[in-house]
């Protein structure tokens, strides 16, 4: 008898936060946004969905929210300026969106909140990101309620 690998049935994969500053790829640092920064945020990816495509799991990439970093007691950074930059989110939303291109039966893109973006009140607030970065009760209650119809609504194949 043979083995196989099975994951779950669907994987919520969560990036960001630390996505938006310049990489390091073995002794070079890469500037974000940068051609080659591009291809190799995509390739570490494509290496990752790639793993959970042979667990047969679905992968739903949730889109990165606009940030809105402040310096809070018990963080272990300070607010950096980088997750703030709402240009740098878009850039990362864009290469999320181009994987399921690859590979539309075992990865789909998933929007998060609009109020991360559009409301103030609401990306600011530390009930909902105790740093305006890591979302906290209310904040991730705000993401699972907003993505929830998406996820139901992926076929699931089984083998």
């Amino acid at each position: 008898m043979g083995s196989s690998v099975r994951g779950s049935d669907v994987a919520l994969v969560v990036l960001g936060a630390w996505d938006t500053f310049d990489t390091r790829d073995r002794d070079a640092v890469i500037e974000f946004g940068s051609t080659e920064y591009d291809r190799l945020f995509s390739r570490r990816l494509r290496s990752g969905l790639d793993a959970l495509a042979f667990a047969e799991t679905h992968v739903v990439l949730l889109e990165v929210p606009c940030m809105r970093p402040v310096d809070a007691r018990g963080a272990a950074v300070p607010a950096l300026p980088e997750r703030g930059d709402d240009t740098r989110v878009a850039h990362l939303n864009t290469l999320l969106r181009h994987a399921p291109a690859r590979d539309p039966e075992h990865v789909t893109f998933v929007e998060g909140p609009d109020e991360w973006c559009g409301d103030e009140s609401i990306a600011t607030d530390v009930d909902y990101r105790w740093d305006g970065v890591h979302v906290y009760q209310r904040g991730a209650n705000l993401v699972f309620e907003t993505i929830a119809p998406a996820l139901l609504a992926i076929p699931i194949h089984r083998s």
